[in-house]
């Protein structure tokens, strides 16, 4: 296995910051994907994200479903939405395209990281990494424009928790970025070894034929 060289402090700090911000961003991303505390509803006693509903009409007892579900927990989500409104639909595409590419993106940098020491992947991951850039602020800028336009709302803590992963995933696409130029190619190895002509020869058996004579060069005028 052969790890990336960088060159000079900008290199290795470039290197370590790109590597933390995407792993810190991808796990808050993960997290605020699946919790259903994008938008809490005041005019009705729903709470929404963008896989799931819940109904928070009993404190501390929130009764939740999947947007996909036919039918919702309690009537308050079944008179709210009678299916997922169309900001969250866009929203569930843009976060799956946000996502293979932010995925594309790890595999480039794992790869650069192990096997090859060549700034392209690492420019190919940043570039892999704005694509998800731009799909997670469409995501998280649809849900802040049009979630509030059927119910008054305000926007939770997994919104808040997107937006902190989105900035977090720019540092890593300009860190990536900056990384690519830093990049040092893997030293050459030279498998064919000089042999040493003073060094001596070992030999586990003699360095002769058994068969050097054939039996027709032995002179047969001593054999009686």
């Amino acid at each position: 296995m052969n790890f990336v060289r960088v060159s000079g402090k900008i290199g290795l700090t470039s290197l370590w910051i790109s590597l933390a911000s995407y792993f810190l961003s991808f796990i808050l991303y993960i997290i605020s994907f699946s919790l259903p505390d994008w938008i809490v509803y005041t005019a009705v006693p729903v709470k929404v994200g963008i896989w799931r509903l819940c109904d928070v009409q009993v404190i501390g007892y929130d009764r939740c479903a999947d947007w996909s579900a036919r039918t919702y927990p309690s009537n308050a989500t079944n008179t709210a939405f009678m299916g997922p409104p169309d900001f969250v639909r866009t929203s569930q595409s843009l976060e799956v395209v946000a996502l293979v590419f932010y995925i594309i993106a790890g595999i480039l940098l794992l790869i650069g990281l192990c096997q090859r020491s060549m700034g392209i992947l690492f420019f190919a991951s940043s570039m892999s990494m704005l694509i998800t850039v731009i799909f997670a602020s469409a995501t998280v800028g649809l849900f802040a424009g049009q979630g509030k336009t059927t119910y008054l709302g305000y926007l939770s803590f997994a919104w808040w928790m997107a937006l902190i992963a989105l900035i977090i995933s720019l540092v890593s696409v300009i860190f990536l970025l900056v990384l690519s130029f830093y990049i040092l190619p893997l030293p050459m190895v030279n498998e064919n070894k000089m042999i040493d002509p003073n060094s001596k020869m070992y030999y586990t058996s003699p360095p002769y034929s058994t068969n050097l004579y054939s039996p027709h060069d032995v002179n047969t005028d001593y054999m009686h």
